[in-house]
C-alpha cells in the first residue's frame, strides 16, 4: 500500500499540490460548468451532502489510488490530480487530472503534472506512468506531450453515458466523429494511451537543465 503524508505539500511554479480534503468536494460544485457538450462529463452531477461524503470517502479509502488537490498560488482550489491503478511491486500507475473550466489554458495543468512527476519518479522512485486521453482532446494531448508523455497505442472504451449527445446525428460534432465508433447499440470512444518512464523523465530534466 502506498500512502502520502497528511502534511505533504508539493510546490510548482503556478500550483501547490496537497492531500484532498472533504471541503474540497464542496468547492468543486461551485466551479463554472464546461459549456462544450463533449466535456460535460467533467461537470459534477447534483449531489446531496451524504452523496458528497460517499464520493470523498470512496476516493480516500482506495488503496490503489492517491488523490491530490490542486491549489493556485493564492490558495484557490483549481482541480484534482491522482495516481490510480497503483502497482507497488512493478512500480507503475496511471495518471488522472481534472481542472475546473475557468482554470484551463492557464498553464496550471502542465505545472501540476510536472510537479507530480518529480514526486513520482524522484521521491517514491516509481518506474513507469500511464494515462488515457480521448483522441479528440488535442489540448490535453499537447499538455501531456509537453510533460514528456509519449504515445503508446490506440484503444476504444465505452462512451461516457453522462455525455448525453448525439455524436452521429448532431452536425456540431461532425469534425470529431472519426474518433467515435458505433458497435450495435454501443458507442465507443477512441483513446490514446500514453506513457512516460523514469528514464524519459531524467533525460527531459537533464536536457532542460542544459538549455
Amino acid at each position: 500500500m502506498l500512502s502520502i503524508p497528511d502534511d505533504i505539500v508539493l510546490r510548482g511554479t503556478k500550483v501547490i499540490l496537497r492531500p484532498m480534503l472533504r471541503e474540497d468536494v464542496d468547492k468543486r460544485w461551485n466551479w463554472k460548468q464546461y459549456p462544450d457538450p463533449l466535456f460535460s462529463h467533467y461537470n459534477p452531477p447534483p449531489m446531496n451532502e451524504d452523496q458528497k461524503e460517499v464520493w470523498f470517502l470512496k476516493r480516500k479509502s482506495d488503496i490503489s489510488a492517491l488523490w491530490f488537490s490542486i491549489d493556485n498560488t493564492p490558495g484557490q482550489l483549481v482541480g484534482f490530480v491522482c495516481f490510480y491503478g497503483i502497482n507497488p511491486q512493478i512500480k507503475t500507475a496511471w495518471l488522472g487530472i481534472y481542472l475546473g473550466y475557468e482554470f484551463v489554458d492557464l498553464g496550471m495543468g502542465t505545472d501540476a503534472i510536472l510537479t507530480l512527476l518529480q514526486y513520482y519518479f524522484e521521491e517514491i522512485r516509481f518506474e513507469l506512468l500511464f494515462l488515457d486521453v480521448a483522441s479528440h482532446n488535442k489540448r490535453a494531448i499537447r499538455c501531456y506531450e509537453k510533460c514528456g508523455f509519449r504515445f503508446n497505442r490506440k484503444k476504444y472504451s465505452d462512451h461516457d453515458p453522462r455525455m448525453n449527445i448525439d455524436i452521429f446525428g448532431d452536425d456540431r460534432f461532425k469534425e470529431v466523429r472519426k474518433y467515435f465508433l458505433k458497435e450495435g447499440n454501443k458507442i465507443l470512444v477512441e483513446f490514446d494511451e500514453m506513457q512516460i518512464t523514469r528514464e524519459n523523465w531524467s533525460c527531459m530534466i537533464s536536457s532542460h537543465g542544459n538549455d
